[in-house]
This record gives C-alpha cells, sequence and structure tokens, in this order.
C-alpha cells in the first residue's frame, strides 16, 4: 500500500518530546537518513562551493526571550476547560397551559458569586425520555427559548411559548414532567477557539441534569474516566459537554444522551464509506446526495453511543491502538459489553467495514480495506441477517464461541486473554556491565511469572549509543551504518550497522558470549570510535535491549525496551544522568496502551531513551519534510498532523487527496496541543539548553508534482535545538497550511536567534562543523 494512503493511521505515533540534550558526530560521513531508516551512503565529493564547513555560527538566543515559553503553552491549555469555575443548580421544571409554556428555572455561579445566564456565551436546554432500557425521542427537543434573570434571587428563567400551530417551526410540547427522562442543561462560557470536529476551546463549560418522572436507572457500559485517557480533563464532548457530571461516576455519558438518540437516525454516513469505499468517500465529501436509496439504507445507523463512538474511532479518527482492546473504555465493564446478547450484526458493524474495496495500479496495491470485513470474518453460509446467538453463546446449547471468547476485551499484543499486561509480567533487565580495551561487555537477563512463556525464546536486540560530551544525544547512533563492513567501496544499507546488534547473528563489532535460560551475554567492540572515547567526546553509552517474543499462535508481544546508562570512566552504570523528560506509563500509554504497537514493533516499548537511540540529530526526517528524525522534531511534527511523505501523495487522485485533507485537519486528542503536560514531565518542556542538545539537520521540503503548493524548494538545513524541536510543532502547522510567507518569516526568525545553514552536498561536513563550533562553548 503507498506510503500516502497510510497517513491517516501511521501518524499516531509515540508523546510530543523536547529533548534538552544532544550528540555530537563522528567523523564519519552522515547524511538525510533513507525511506525507512537513516543510512549513511557514498557519495560524490562536492564541489568547492556546495560544501558549506566554513560557515560561522553563533550560539542560539531562544533562551533569552522563550525560555519559559513551554511553562506559558501549559499555562495557555491550563486556562481552557475549567472545571467547577460556572456551576448550575436547582435546576427545575414547570409547564403550565393556555398557552402551552414551558418554564426551566436554574441558579447560576462563577467562582461561587451568582450571574445571569444570559451572561455567558452559550446554553442549551434538553429533553430527553427513557423506556427504562433507551434514550429515544422523535428528534432532539430544545426546551430553552427567552431567558430573564432576577438579581435578587439569583434565578435565571427560561420561558418558551408554544407557537401556534401553522407557525414555522412548531412543536407540540407537552407536559414532560411526569415522563421518566432526563432534561440536560449545558453550555460554554468564554471560548477562545475551535478547531476541526466541532470542538470549542472553552475557559468555562457547566452542565447540570434534572431526572423527570420515576427519573432513570440508566448505568452506561463505558466509562467517562476512559476518555479522559486520550482527551481532556474533565472529558467535554466537544470541548464542553460534560459527560460526567460532578465527578459522579453514575451519571457518565447523561448529557450525551440529549443528543445522540438511540432510535436516531445517524448522519455522518461518510464514516463507514472512509473503509467501505474510498472512492465512493471522496466524491460524498463534494456532494452527499450522490448515494442511491439502496447506499443510503446500507449505511443507515441509529445514533447510539456505541455507533457513535465505535465508528468515529474506528474508521474516521487516526484511533493509537487496537479497537480490540476495549478495556480501555470499558474496564471493569466487559462483562456487560462482551455479553452474548451484545453478539450482533450492529455491535460489528460498529467496528467492522461490511465488504470493503481493494485499489490497484498495476500490481501495485493503493489501498485494501478488505482485511478485517465481515464478509470475510463471517463464517461461509452466514449473512448480515444471521442470528449470531443461534449458535453462539455459553449456554449448553451452544456449540460456537461466546462473544466473550471471540473477544476478550484486550488487545492479543499487549494483554492476556484475562486482562495481564505482558510488559509487567515480563521483564527484561539489564543486569552488569564492564568496559575495557575499547569493548564493552553487557550482561542481560529476563524473567516472567506467566504460565506458558518461555522468557529464553526471546530474540533480543541490544544497542550501544555513544553520548556527546555531556549532552543526551548520541554522536554514534546505534542504528547508522558508518562503516564499510562489507569491503565494497560504499557505506550502504548492505553494511551492518554501527552498534545495533541481534544476538547470534554475525556482526563485525558484536559476538555473543553466551544465551541461555533467558540469560545473556554480549561484546561489543567500539575500537572504531576509540579517539572519541581518549578525548572525552564520549564520556558515557547507553545501553538498551529490545526484546522480541513472539507467542505460540504467531503473535509479538509488547515488552518494555530495557535501557541503562553506562559511564565509561567509572567503569560503572550512572542511572541518575537522564533525567526523565517524557512520560510514558502516565503519557505515552495513556492514548497508546503499549508504546510502539501501532506504529513499530511491540518490542519497543516503555522506553523513550531507546526511541531516541534510533531518532537522533543527525539526520533529517525522511518521512517529515522540513523537520529533523530528532524524537523532539519528529513526534512534534507527528502530532501536529504533518503528513508522512508528501511527494508520494497524488493529489490529482481525489481519495489521495481526501485522505491527505483528513489528516492534517485532524486535532490532537487533548483538544489543544499546548497540553505539553499530557506527554512531559512537568518542568521538561522549555527552550532546550544548548549545553545539553546538540545541532540537528532538517531535511529538504518534498517535491509535489500534482499539486502547485506554496512551500516549495526549501533545502535541507542545520539549525539549532530549539530551532528544531519548538520549531517541529510551529514548520508543521505552517506547512499543512501551505502558508510559505509565513514559514519564510518562522525561518528567518529563528534565524535571527540563532543559525540555518544549508547542509549543502556534504551534509554531514555541513553538520559537523556546527556542531564544532557550537560544543566549543559548551563541552
Amino acid at each position: 500500500m503507498r506510503k500516502n494512503l497510510l497517513i491517516f493511521s501511521l501518524m499516531v505515533i509515540g508523546i510530543f518530546i523536547l529533548t534538552g540534550c544532544g550528540a555530537a558526530p563522528s567523523d564519519a560521513p552522515v547524511v538525510p537518513e533513507a525511506a525507512e531508516v537513516p543510512e549513511t551512503v557514498a557519495t560524490e565529493v562536492a564541489s568547492e562551493g556546495d560544501l558549506m564547513h566554513d560557515v560561522a555560527v553563533d550560539p542560539e538566543t531562544c533562551g533569552v526571550c522563550h525560555k519559559d515559553a513551554g511553562e506559558k503553552h501549559q499555562a495557555s491549555y491550563d486556562e481552557l476547560y475549567q472545571d467547577g469555575v460556572i456551576k448550575v443548580t436547582d435546576l427545575k421544571y414547570r409547564f403550565t397551559t393556555n398557552p402551552d409554556t414551558t418554564t426551566i428555572t436554574f441558579k447560576m455561579t462563577k467562582n461561587g458569586a451568582p450571574i445571569d445566564g444570559n451572561s455567558v456565551e452559550s446554553v442549551g436546554i434538553y429533553f430527553v425520555s427513557y423506556t427504562g432500557t433507551s434514550f429515544e425521542g422523535s428528534d432532539r427537543l430544545t426546551l430553552k427559548d427567552k431567558m430573564s434573570y432576577d438579581a435578587a434571587s439569583g434565578v435565571t428563567t427560561s420561558t418558551l411559548e408554544e407557537k401556534a400551530p401553522d407557525a414555522e417551526g412548531y412543536i407540540d410540547y407537552t407536559n414532560v414532567g411526569g415522563v421518566d427522562g432526563l432534561i440536560v442543561l449545558y453550555g460554554r462560557d468564554e471560548t477562545v477557539g475551535t478547531l476541526p470536529a466541532r470542538i470549542n476551546q472553552a475557559k468555562y463549560p457547566f452542565a447540570a441534569v434534572l431526572e423527570t418522572g420515576a427519573g432513570v436507572d440508566y448505568v452506561s457500559a463505558a466509562n467517562a474516566s476512559g476518555c479522559e485517557d486520550c482527551h481532556s480533563e474533565p472529558f467535554l464532548k466537544h470541548g464542553y459537554i460534560y459527560a460526567r457530571l460532578d465527578q459522579d461516576p453514575a451519571t457518565d455519558f447523561y448529557t450525551c444522551k440529549a443528543c445522540h438518540l438511540d432510535n436516531g437516525n445517524g448522519g455522518h454516513l461518510e464514516w463507514q464509506l472512509l473503509v467501505e469505499d474510498p472512492a465512493l468517500a471522496a466524491a460524498y465529501f463534494e456532494d452527499d446526495s450522490i448515494l442511491t436509496p439502496e447506499q443510503e439504507a446500507q449505511f443507515a445507523y441509529k445514533t447510539t453511543l456505541m455507533n457513535d463512538v465505535h465508528m468515529s474511532h474506528a474508521m474516521e479518527f487516526p484511533y493509537p491502538q487496537s479497537m480490540a482492546n476495549c478495556v480501555t473504555c470499558h474496564e471493569g465493564k466487559l462483562d456487560v459489553v462482551l455479553a452474548d446478547a451484545n453478539l450482533n450484526v450492529e455491535t460489528c458493524k460498529s467496528c467492522h467495514v461490511v465488504n470493503g474495496s481493494v485499489a490497484m495500479e498495476g500490481e501495485e496495491t493503493l489501498y485494501d480495506t478488505t482485511g478485517l470485513a465481515l464478509v470475510n470474518v463471517l463464517p461461509e453460509g452466514h449473512d448480515l441477517a444471521s442470528d449470531c446467538t443461534t449458535c453462539h453463546g455459553s449456554g449448553e446449547d451452544k456449540f460456537a464461541p461466546a462473544f466473550n471468547q471471540i473477544h476478550t476485551g484486550y488487545d492479543k499484543v499487549i494483554y492476556t486473554a484475562d486482562g495481564t499486561k505482558y510488559s509487567d509480567s515480563v521483564v527484561v533487565s539489564i543486569d552488569s556491565a564492564s568496559f575495557a580495551d575499547n569493548q564493552i561487555t553487557v550482561q542481560f537477563s529476563a524473567t516472567s511469572d506467566l504460565e506458558g512463556i518461555d522468557v529464553s525464546a526471546i530474540q533480543p536486540t541490544v544497542m550501544v549509543g555513544m553520548y556527546g560530551w555531556d549532552t543526551k544525544d548520541f554522536i554514534v547512533g546505534p542504528h547508522e551504518r558508518l562503516s564499510d563492513d562489507n569491503g565494497d567501496g560504499a557505506i550502504t544499507s548492505d553494511d551492518s550497522r554501527a552498534l545495533e546488534y541481534e544476538v547470534g547473528a554475525e556482526h563485525p563489532r558484536a559476538t555473543t558470549v553466551s544465551a541461555d535460560g533467558g540469560s545473556w551475554e554480549v561484546v561489543f567492540d567500539m575500537s572504531n570510535w576509540a579517539d572519541l572515547i581518549a578525548d572525552g567526546t564520549v564520556k558515557r553509552v547507553e545501553l538498551a535491549v529490545m526484546p522480541e517474543l513472539v507467542d505460540a499462535d504467531g503473535v509479538a508481544l509488547a515488552l518494555n525496551a530495557p535501557s541503562r546508562t553506562f559511564d565509561l570512566g567509572g567503569n560503572d552504570f550512572d542511572d541518575t544522568f537522564y533525567s526523565p523528560i517524557v512520560k510514558v506509563t502516565d503519557g505515552c500509554n495513556d492514548c497508546h496502551e503499549a508504546l510502539a504497537t501501532t506504529f513499530h514493533s511491540p518490542d519497543r516499548g516503555g522506553n523513550v531513551v531507546v526511541c531516541r537511540m534510533c531518532h537522533i540529530t543527525k539526520s533529517g526526517g525522511s518521512h517529515l519534510e522540513m523537520q529533523s528524525r530528532s524524537i523532539d522534531s519528529y513526534i512534534h511534527a507527528v502530532h501536529s498532523f504533518q503528513a508522512f511523505d508528501i511527494g508520494d501523495v497524488n493529489f490529482a487522485d481525489p481519495v489521495e487527496a481526501m485522505h491527505y485533507e483528513h489528516h492534517i485537519n485532524t486535532p490532537y486528542p487533548k483538544h489543544a496541543a499546548t497540553d505539553c503536560e499530557s506527554c512531559h514531565v512537568e518542568g521538561a518542556f522549555n527552550v532546550p539548553s544548548q549545553a545539553a542538545s546538540l545541532p540537528g539537520l532538517l531535511s529538504a521540503s518534498d517535491s509535489v508534482d500534482s499539486w502547485d503548493r506554496n512551500v516549495s524548494d526549501v533545502p535541507a538545513v542545520v539549525v539549532g535545538p530549539a530551532a528544531r524541536a519548538c520549531g517541529g510543532c510551529h514548520r508543521a502547522e505552517l506547512i499543512n497550511e501551505d502558508l510559505a510567507g509565513d514559514l519564510t518569516m518562522l525561518n528567518l526568525h529563528m534565524t535571527q536567534g540563532g543559525y540555518r545553514v544549508e547542509a549543502g552536498e556534504d551534509a554531514s561536513g555541513t553538520l559537523q562543523s556546527v556542531i564544532d563550533q557550537i560544543m566549543s562553548l559548551f563541552k
């Protein structure tokens, strides 16, 4: 499948990361990475005019004016979605006749002081009836009209007088005081911005609910707290509608039911179209009247919360984990959602495409959405009209698996069938290391308390990254190719990685001493960089293990990749060297559940330091134009939804153009990208220190042949840590908007406060020159 058609699923990587440290490159040549991984390749000698080695640079001064920029970003986010500032109490309903009049009264306070309900930006009041099992209505029913305020009592009154039967918008209102249901009031004040998907970035949301008749005994099968893993806290639908009132789980999703009627007709047919027939979806976005009655019936659905949430996350959003990981939203309630009664076509269609489609260009597959299509999942002879529970269930008369056996509710890559996380129970640790004669010996082991897990079956990949000076970047990245190992006169992908080694394989700089019973010992020869060790450029190395473990069903399991810093001079571990910058357990994994399972491989979890061992400053971002492969630039751009490989997108193709537009308009799920603490350790997101972070290489702009865009002809450049890291978000935003002039001004601004050196034909030499000059001031 072409890379551009995967952008909506590939761009869910990792977490916002601002690294505050760097490393210097060795004398070995380095150029921007290849399509998948950074490669150092042989190049012809550049002409004298193309060499940029002698360009003088001064250090960045960004920290002078912007030293607390990260804190200001976070402070701006913290002004949004403030819980409990505006409160609504004493919500009451009254109905009178002649004329039929609905009266709603309530009190509203802000920071404890009474305010007029008319003074806030938006108030909505709705009624929905409850049948005992579902919330239903002919349509969303508003109860709000003209509002007045009595300052003496602090009561706001909404008075809705029924229109004449022949008037436009006439609704026959009746007394709902005795009808089981909910009166829902919600709204917002001080909206500072909006995002796609109808998200309002409001400072002060508010809500209240009044039960009518005998009330409701509804208990949601989902948890609003699950939404908060990826979204705002408290979770606010559309940026301001509370999913949970007064922090009471018993009210989960009550407010949502005012609009998401269980018998309502769904209006987002494009969700299913995106996966069922992308070409038809592209046409539908241009003209939503093109569907035939048969197609409208095929894609019709009810506006239940299950349908709206499942479909949007499975089909529209770049959801960063498996939809089979039901526990994310349904923790503690899997027995309810996976009951056999829910094994039906409506449930299956909410996540699965029915038929799917395939598009080919010659022998190349452009897209294929048939993999988990129901037509390929249902047994032969069954169709969407079949009653699954005829055969499936847990009763004695059933002979096919129960729903909770088909779906356990846990992603099988991350969890056992009973909900034990593999990374908690299969633990790999780096136990000891020693350094002598430019060789480092590493011993590590694995343990597990899970039945059926044989830790000796782990296939480990060991890496050694060489830190430059006292920075936290790598002068020698383990994933690089820096030596002509096969002696063919060029450094290519046929040569070995610098210091990355799959245990048991052949490698010119690594050997396996022992591998038995879940314990391993390997030796790395770092003689190629003995001069860097001798002159103090390299004082420390990072030792890491990526443990690949495949179960009996062929599933690669999500395990954490451990790493430890080793001080070469002290010949001992220095576990205090790397101060945490990014939160993984309560950051990355809040959205991703297990890091790297949806965009790399499951053996890379739990540790952003290991991510940084490949994502180094020395390479430009190949998939991401005008970014660095360095994790700070790369992940900021990814979470700003800059598209991968824009040069491969055929904008003349409606499907490819649709996916591109869809992707770049996806908002950061926290409903503002300035929530630095959603990913970072508190205080670890200001302008990076130049003493601790290296200059880096930004890739050139891609050449786009099928779109006459404004941004073009931007060369590869070497920039400082702040331009690389902080600029990652700012560049991505302007690239997505195709604001070439603004991008030029941004680059000029960062150049005036730092440096921006064209890499030229010899990118490695230019980078080396800049690093030498800058680090001479700090090392």
